[in-house]
């Protein structure tokens, strides 16, 4: 048999044949990726537009109920704002009130404050401004303290505790003299009278109730002047302390809140003779200052605001 008889009638396939069909193969596979790819992902974007779409839907509602809920708490803020001297009337009519400040605090609050206890009928006798000289960080500062008390120069820290339990006694009536008013010839004390008077009435009045202030930016370190004062002041003059403070940030996390009543809170002793309030930057503060005054006038104290350690928002007798 010759070489090439068993081949007659069969296909030659030859490597050429075989290049094209695969590559037919594979541009057929390429094809239908790609087909396959485009259903997908269209399908893929459908689905995920359909739920952009319905979350888009659900922040236009959100936003538009904010909007709304916005709108309705404005309207009460504005109710407050404008009826606070009638939720005040007559809760503390005749009450002679001092107010005692550590200079560097935010103001603005302290003034409101006192007009709106100007409107609950108080005596409103101003406010005393306690000032950096009383940090004695110059030792002209001490000497001048010690010679205006009356005390032997030392440490600026006996010191000062020894005029401030001095100025304690003196304001909640137990030892009269005129310690204050020679603080504020010295430079120690600024007295600010209430608005309207020539000057400030004379300090004590029997009864007198005090509101003692200060804030994260006191000139004066809180631990060393408002909080040991507030507390000398309480024990002196028993329930007739509240200590307020208003926050630099507004809401109950804000960076500094209860930075001076937050340690009256914390000690047992303290706690338990005088009140305190820390949101005094705001209306509803402002409003528990009054009527947590007028608790004290029946030996009620408590601890308002929305920080650490504040049992109620306002004083239960408001509601």
């Amino acid at each position: 048999m010759a070489l090439g008889d068993g081949l007659i009638g069969r296909p030659v396939v030859s490597f050429r044949f075989h290049l094209i069909s695969l590559t037919a193969v594979f541009v057929a596979l390429a094809l239908g990726i790609a087909v396959g790819a485009t259903v997908v992902d269209r399908a893929t974007v459908d689905a995920l537009q359909q739920q952009l779409d319905r979350v888009e839907r659900g922040v236009d509602a959100t936003s538009a109920e904010n909007a709304r809920l916005g709108a309705e708490l404005g309207r009460w803020d504005s109710f407050a704002e404008q009826s606070r001297n009638l939720a005040v009337a007559g809760r503390l009519d005749g009450v002679p009130v001092l107010v005692v400040g550590v200079a560097g605090i935010d103001r603005g609050p302290v003034g409101e404050l006192r007009q709106l206890l100007g409107a609950s009928g108080a005596q409103v006798l101003g406010a005393a401004w306690l000032t950096s000289r009383l940090a004695l960080a110059r030792p002209a500062d001490a000497a001048d303290l010690a010679a205006l008390a009356g005390a032997a120069p030392g440490p600026p820290g006996p010191l000062r505790s020894a005029v401030l339990e001095r100025l304690a006694a003196e304001l909640a009536g137990e030892a009269p003299s005129p310690l204050l008013a020679a603080l504020a010839a010295a430079g120690f004390v600024e007295l600010e009278p209430p608005p309207g008077a020539g000057a400030a009435p004379a300090v004590p009045l029997p009864g007198t109730r005090f509101v003692v202030v200060s804030d994260s930016a006191a000139e004066v370190p809180n631990g060393e002047l408002a909080v040991p004062f507030s507390e000398l002041l309480a024990r002196r003059a028993g329930a007739r302390v509240l200590a307020a403070e208003a926050a630099r940030e507004p809401g109950p996390g804000a960076a500094g809140r209860s930075a001076f009543v937050g340690p009256l809170r914390e000690q047992a002793a303290s706690a338990a003779l005088l009140s305190t309030v820390d949101n005094l930057e705001d209306y509803r503060g402002r409003f528990s200052a009054v009527y947590a005054l007028a608790d004290l006038g029946a030996g009620r104290v408590g601890h308002f605001g929305v920080g650490p350690r504040a049992t109620r928002l306002v004083p239960e007798t408001a509601g």
